[in-house]
């Protein structure tokens, strides 16, 4: 099943500063839609195989998911996998570059399996679920972006 989604925006801070923002999920929270209400129990360390757990609203209902890290280059590449309690199970990856003076940032998602009712879903819905998703990413992108030049601008001062 091909369903992914992927969008990327410019911060103007050190690659090591979002970093160290975006490998925080305690920090999670603070950027992920607010109407998902996100809970998340962050892991003791963020490296491969650590394990932690997720509860946010989707689709008017608590979507539990049991999410595994599975691959960490530190300051590049941090590679999660969410199991949700329905079944459906997704691939999260965020990945950094240096850009004009700052970061690039890509927040990418792909559909990995799902059961019924979710796959005839995003089979049906899939163009419109997609460009939902694309401005979700968009919005938790420009948190991100908010909360890094904010924190770094209070570095500054």
């Amino acid at each position: 099943m091909a369903f992914q989604i992927s969008r990327e925006t410019n911060i103007d801070a050190p690659r090591d500063r979002v970093w160290a923002y975006i490998s925080d999920f305690a920090k999670h929270p603070e950027w992920a839609e607010p109407k998902h209400h996100l809970r998340v129990t962050p892991p003791e360390r963020t490296q491969p195989g650590a394990i932690f757990r997720s509860v946010g609203k989707d689709m008017g209902r608590d979507s539990r998911n049991e999410v595994t890290i599975t691959e960490v280059v530190p300051g590049s590449r941090l590679v999660y996998e969410a199991q949700q309690d329905d079944g459906t199970h997704w691939r999260n990856v965020l990945e950094l570059s240096d850009e004009a003076g700052g970061t690039r940032i890509v927040k990418s998602d792909a559909l990995i399996s799902s059961r019924f009712p979710m796959n005839v879903v995003f089979t049906l819905l899939g163009p419109i679920a997609r460009a939902e998703g694309a401005k979700v990413f968009d919005r938790d992108l420009q948190r991100i972006k908010s909360r890094v030049e904010a924190d770094g601008a209070a570095v500054r001062s």
